[in-house]
């Protein structure tokens, strides 16, 4: 249980951040996509295959929706192992832009360590990707709904004892 608002808040912040320059994902023609697309996928990503734009919207779909799965706990694995890689992504971008920045002990001017937060989202989807959404979710409906009964599995003899 007490991982379950980490689970909720973790999501909600995907969503805020998948919703690149308006309301929705992948919002083509802003400024802010545009500015994702010249200043981080350009000089850091080009060697992906195919369009930017795609790879550049893909990223904003899988923290978009990810984040609203992730939240409610719905295919929740799937999400956290697709968020992982945007934010894997996003330690590459933070570490080929900016180097360690002095990473263990030392310190940067602007006290801006910015792979640090990346990082930490990735370690987070990680736990959950290894032990799913817990209670209070979606998926844990749908387990219990599609479990088999335990009631049945249980010896029970006459004395009223289940062995």
């Amino acid at each position: 249980v007490p991982l379950v608002p980490l689970r909720i808040l973790t999501g909600l912040l995907m969503i805020h951040h998948g919703s690149e320059g308006g309301i929705g994902p992948a919002n083509f023609g802003t400024p802010e996509f545009q500015g994702f697309i010249d200043y981080i996928m350009t000089p850091y990503f080009g060697f992906l295959p195919g369009p930017l734009e795609l790879w550049a919207a893909l990223h904003d779909y899988v923290e978009f929706i990810g984040g609203i799965f992730f939240a409610l706990g719905f295919l929740t694995r799937p999400a956290a192992l697709s968020l992982m890689g945007t934010m894997l992504s996003a330690v590459y971008f933070h570490l080929s832009a900016n180097g360690l920045q002095g990473f263990p002990l030392g310190h940067v001017s602007s006290y801006s360590y910015d792979f640090e937060e990346p990082l930490l989202y990735s370690l987070i989807f990680l736990v959950f990707w290894f032990n799913g959404s817990g209670p209070l979710s979606i998926d844990s409906i749908i387990y219990k709904s599609i479990a088999p009964d335990d009631d049945n599995n249980v010896a029970d003899d006459d004395d009223g004892n289940d062995q």
